[in-house]
């Protein structure tokens, strides 16, 4: 990176920072219908702040759910390739808010870092993009590749929309690579690209066992507990050594290679440093037959993310309920499909529902297949000497464990590779309370993205 990319980045770090504590403020939560206003609030921010950099034909496209905000920057020529830039603009709700040190949409900054709601997922890191690209416009006078930027409002709460829109827009959206901004970085301090993405697919479920909620005094030990045909339920998921009990669960799943466990003990990784740092009692896996890396990256999962009924104020409330819920998802590895899935672990829990309650699958959610890249790549590449720049030191390879819809559909859809380059670090707590994203990641990610974007133009897509 030259002096006056540097000049400039010091220059304005002030407004650069103000304009990001501005965007975090905008409580754009995609789940909760309530903040559907704030939803559009944040698209014009975002519309508005791409016009502010230099992006032109900047428009908020509709998907059928939340705009996509669309601009383009293609005065690289025909000769240069194109990138389409991603991110993301809602984020999860905040819940439980008695959790955070500091309300989640006011945006704090203590220790080195900034605190809110949507911080490292994702609106930081697709803001170092941003600067990134505001820099070399300013600097430059254009970029060294053509660029579109596409940013969504739906990422935290379905794909289909996305899929449909990338299906529908494949002239609009023609490219030679999708570049991602809703990564991660290996370890703090650490430069790495992650190679590979877990799919996923999720459901909803309700039992029911009676016609309305009974009182215990009166009912118990006649009256069926939705609660308790639940749990029970539940309980079948996995056997007593931590294996996911769901016939079919691990059909085609591969064990990763040699050479490739070679690498992984090469990366600085300590287990009990991660229990540590998760702050868990120990760490749980299939009855210590895989790794910690192997389990995180190339095993399925089945989690259980919520489960609710009956009364849960304070107090004490004497009801027998007649219905609970819950909410599952499983990360699929490669040679597994989420459909298929679903199908299975949808026919386990219609297999063992209690006699005495009626099983009702809500929704499901078959939302992404898993997708691996090549390490050869030549705009994987280029990201590789961006890092070093900016790092002072190669960086490493992983897998990532983690999801990533629109990396599958644009492969599908566009038939173009993607790549993952991120800035948020694993202790930012996504999706968690007092979310929070790294000033350091703030300013190496918005250098390596100049280094890069201006060695793009050197990649093998042209």
């Amino acid at each position: 990176m030259s002096a006056a990319h540097e000049a400039y980045l010091a220059e304005r770090y002030d407004r650069h920072l103000g304009e990001l504590v501005e965007y975090l403020r905008i409580p754009s939560i995609s789940t909760l219908p309530q903040h559907a206003a704030d939803i559009g609030r944040c698209a014009d921010w975002v519309a508005a702040h791409l016009e502010s950099i230099g992006i032109r034909d900047v428009e908020q496209l509709e998907t059928g759910g939340n705009p996509i905000v669309f601009g383009e920057l293609l005065e690289a020529g025909p000769a240069a390739p194109t990138l389409l830039v991603y991110g993301h603009y809602d984020v999860q709700p905040a819940d439980p808010l008695e959790l955070w040190r500091t309300p989640p949409f006011e945006p704090t900054i203590r220790d080195g870092q900034i605190y809110a709601r949507g911080a490292t997922d994702n609106k930081g890191p697709l803001f170092v993009y941003l600067k990134a690209l505001e820099t070399l416009i300013a600097v430059d006078g254009g970029l060294a590749c053509n660029v579109k930027v596409l940013i969504e409002g739906e990422e935290e709460l379905r794909a289909d929309n996305l899929d449909t829109f990338m299906e529908n827009e494949r002239e609009r959206l023609r490219c030679d690579a999708l570049v991602i901004s809703d990564s991660a970085q290996y370890a703090k301090g650490v430069p790495s690209i992650p190679l590979s993405l877990r799919g996923m697919a999720a459901l909803q479920l309700r039992l029911e066992t009676a016609s309305t909620d009974l009182h215990s005094g009166m009912y118990g030990g006649v009256a069926p507990n939705a609660l308790d045909a639940l749990v029970r339920l539940l309980a079948t998921l996995r056997d007593e050594r931590g294996v996911v009990a769901v016939e079919g669960f691990y059909d085609g799943v591969e064990p990763p290679a040699a050479e490739e466990v070679r690498r992984w003990e090469e990366l600085p990784f300590d287990p009990e440093e991660l229990r540590e740092q998760i702050g868990a009692k120990l760490l749980i896996g299939e009855d210590g037959e895989h790794g910690p890396l192997e389990r995180m990256w190339k095993r399925p999962t089945l989690d259980l993310h919520g489960v609710w009924g009956g009364f849960s104020g304070e107090g004490i409330k004497t009801v027998i309920p007649r219905e609970a819920h819950a909410k599952l998802s499983c990360r699929l590895v490669p040679h597994q499909e989420p459909q298929p899935l679903l199908d299975r672990l949808v026919e386990h829990l219609e297999r063992h529902c209690p006699a005495e309650a009626s099983l009702t699958i809500e929704w499901t959610l078959p939302g992404a297949t898993p997708i691996e890249m090549s390490r050869d790549d030549p705009l994987v590449r280029a990201a590789e000497a961006a890092l070093a720049a900016t790092y002072g030191r190669p960086p490493l390879f992983f897998r990532s464990g983690w999801s990533v819809p629109v990396a599958e559909i644009a492969k599908r859809r566009l038939g173009v590779d993607p790549l993952l380059l991120g800035f948020g670090l694993p202790e930012d707590g996504a999706h968690a309370p007092n979310e929070q994203f790294a000033l350091e990641s703030f300013e190496l990610g918005t250098r390596t993205m100049i280094e890069f974007f201006s060695r793009c133009a050197d990649s093998a897509h042209a």
